[in-house]
């Protein structure tokens, strides 16, 4: 399964195609079913975000401390979002069009430009004979 957005980085490509996936299924789920895929995407986020920032951490990405607020921003809205017994079908199918926008905007934007950190250190460091020549 390959992302919309692919940034090259394997493990936030991946988890990115998995989100696409349970947004894809919104069109598809049954009104009484939309809190719990709510909650499936919420928890999902959250651990996509733990993954990322132990990427980051490794790769001492110097956007790092940014791009933690980013997300932290990014769950904050999800919370406020998240749908109560009062929430109607429409207003939650609503949000999740909001929050995919949201998605794609951070990993078009913010994760763009982590990944190309990411990607930089773990490339293989030049032999002699190819940094000279």
């Amino acid at each position: 399964m390959h992302p919309a957005l692919p940034l090259g980085v394997p493990e936030m490509d991946a988890d990115h195609a998995a989100l696409e996936a349970m947004l894809d299924r919104v069109p598809h789920t049954r009104d009484e079913d939309l809190p719990a895929l709510y909650a499936a995407i919420e928890a999902e986020v959250t651990s996509h975000f733990a993954r990322e920032d132990v990427l980051m951490e490794a790769a001492r990405v110097p956007v790092l401390d940014c791009h933690r607020i980013r997300h932290r921003e990014l769950l904050d809205a999800i919370a406020a979002r998240r749908p109560t017994e009062r929430t109607s079908p429409d207003a939650l199918r609503r949000t999740f069009a909001e929050l995919a926008e949201a998605v794609t905007a951070h990993v078009d934007t913010v994760d763009r430009v982590t990944s190309r950190f990411l990607i930089a250190a773990t490339a293989a460091p030049l032999e002699p004979a190819q940094a000279v020549g």
